[in-house]
C-alpha cells in the first residue's frame, strides 16, 4: 500500500493555470466592476473556509465519538482543512472591498438609518476585524494542534488518543460558537435589516454537509489512483449515510426558516425572501432547494443504490454546485442587487478551485495517507456489514 501521495508535476501545472485564470478574472473584475469582483472574492473565500471548517469538523467528530470505521481516511479531512491560513489572508485583504458589500460601513447610511445605528456597536469595522482575528486564531491554532498530535502519533505510537479527543472536543466547542458568529458577520450582515436566528446554525450544518461531499470525491479519486486500496463497500455505505442524514437536517433547517417567515408575513422578515423567491433570482432559489435537499434525499434513500461509486460521485458533485448556488443567493442580492453571471464569476471560482486543490494536494503529499499508529486502524481496515 502506498503511504505517501505523489503530487505529480502535471497536476501542479494544471492548478497553476487555474490560479492564473482566476487572477486575471479578478483583476479584470476589480477594474471594470469592483463591487461584483469583491462579492465574488467573498463568496469563493467563504466557500473554501466552509469546506475547511466542515472537513475539520468531520475529523474532530470521529475522534470525539471514538469512531473506528473512518480511521483509515482521517488524513483526507485533515488535508481538506488546509485553507484556513489562506482564508485569513484573503479576509484581511477584503478590508479594501467592504465598502462595496456592506451597507453598514457607509457613514451616510448610518446618519439616517435608525436600525443601522442600533446595530452599530456590533457592526462596525474595527470590531468586525477584532472578531475576524479571534476566529482565525482559534481555528488555525486548534487545527495546528490536531495536526501536530497526529504526526506525533505516527512516530511515537498510539499514546496520544486522549489528547486527540481533547483537541477535537476543543475544536467542536469553539467552532459551534465562532463559525455561527462568523457566518452572521460575513454573510447575514450583507442584508443588515434582516435577521434570522437559524441562519448561523444552518450555515454551520452546511459546512460538514458539503465537506463530506468533497471528502467522498477526494477519497474515491485517491482510490482510483491506486491509494486507499482497502476501502470497501461498507466504508462507502457509511459515507453515503452521512450525506443522506445531513441532507434531511439541511432540508429541515431551510424549510423551517422559510416557513416561519412566510407564515408570519412580517415585512422586515419577508424583505429577504421576496426578491429571491419571486424575482429574477427565483430559478436559483428553487434550484438551491432541489440540489441541496430534494435530489440527494431521493437518490440516497436506498442504501444499495446510494453506495455505488457513480451515485456517490454524481451526488457529491451536485452538492458542491448546490453549495455555490446557495452562497450566490445569500450574497449577491444584498450586495450587487441584480443577477449577473459571466467571466468574473467563472474565472474567480476557477482560480480559487486551483488554489485550494494545490494546497490540499501539497498537504496530502507531505504526510502519510494512512495514520499507521491510529488505535482503530485495524477496525477500519476490516470494516464490513
Amino acid at each position: 500500500m502506498e503511504l505517501k501521495f505523489d503530487f505529480k508535476r502535471g497536476w501542479r501545472i494544471l492548478f497553476a493555470v487555474l490560479i492564473v485564470i482566476g487572477l486575471a478574472g479578478i483583476i479584470f473584475g476589480l477594474l471594470t466592476n469592483p463591487a461584483r469582483a469583491w462579492a465574488n472574492i467573498l463568496l469563493n473565500n467563504y466557500l473554501f473556509i466552509m469546506l475547511s471548517i466542515g472537513a475539520l469538523f468531520f475529523y474532530a467528530v470521529q475522534y470525539v465519538t471514538h469512531s473506528g470505521w473512518s480511521a483509515m481516511f482521517q488524513r483526507i479531512p485533515l488535508a481538506a482543512g488546509v485553507w484556513l491560513p489562506i482564508g485569513a489572508i484573503v479576509m484581511f485583504l477584503f478590508y479594501f472591498g467592504m465598502h462595496y458589500i456592506y451597507e453598514w460601513t457607509h457613514p451616510e447610511a448610518l446618519a439616517y438609518d435608525k436600525l443601522l445605528q442600533h446595530k452599530s456597536p456590533y457592526l462596525n469595522i474595527p470590531f468586525f476585524y477584532i472578531r475576524v482575528v479571534i476566529y482565525f486564531i482559534l481555528w488555525i491554532g486548534i487545527a495546528w494542534w490536531m495536526r501536530k498530535l497526529t504526526l506525533r502519533e505516527d512516530i511515537e505510537g498510539t499514546l496520544h488518543i486522549d489528547k486527540h479527543v481533547k483537541a477535537a472536543g476543543a475544536f467542536l466547542f469553539a467552532i459551534v460558537f465562532t463559525f455561527t458568529m462568523a457566518s452572521i458577520d460575513w454573510i447575514m450582515s450583507i442584508d443588515a435589516h434582516w435577521f434570522s436566528t437559524l441562519f448561523g446554525l444552518k450555515n454551520l450544518l452546511a459546512t460538514i454537509y458539503y465537506a463530506v461531499a468533497f471528502i467522498i470525491l477526494l477519497m474515491l479519486w485517491l482510490q482510483k489512483q491506486g491509494y486507499l486500496t482497502q476501502m470497501n463497500e461498507a466504508h462507502r455505505n457509511d459515507f453515503a449515510r452521512y450525506l443522506f442524514r445531513l441532507s434531511i437536517v439541511w432540508g429541515y433547517l431551510w424549510f423551517v426558516q422559510y416557513l416561519v417567515i412566510w407564515y408570519a408575513n412580517i415585512p422586515e422578515a419577508t424583505m429577504y425572501y421576496v426578491p429571491r423567491a419571486q424575482g429574477e433570482w427565483s430559478t436559483l432559489f428553487y434550484l438551491d432547494f432541489a440540489l441541496n435537499f430534494a435530489i440527494p434525499f431521493l437518490a440516497l434513500m436506498n442504501d444499495k443504490f446510494a453506495r455505488t461509486k457513480i451515485v456517490m460521485i454524481a451526488i457529491s458533485l451536485l452538492l458542491l454546485v448546490g453549495m455555490w448556488i446557495s452562497l450566490f443567493l445569500q450574497i449577491m442580492p444584498g450586495s450587487i442587487g441584480i443577477l449577473q453571471f459571466g467571466i468574473i464569476e467563472i474565472s474567480g471560482t476557477v482560480g480559487f478551485i486551483g488554489l485550494y486543490l494545490y494546497f490540499v494536494f501539497s498537504h496530502l503529499s507531505k504526510i502519510p495517507l494512512i495514520p499507521v499508529n491510529h488505535p482503530y486502524l485495524e477496525e477500519s481496515k476490516h470494516r464490513h456489514f
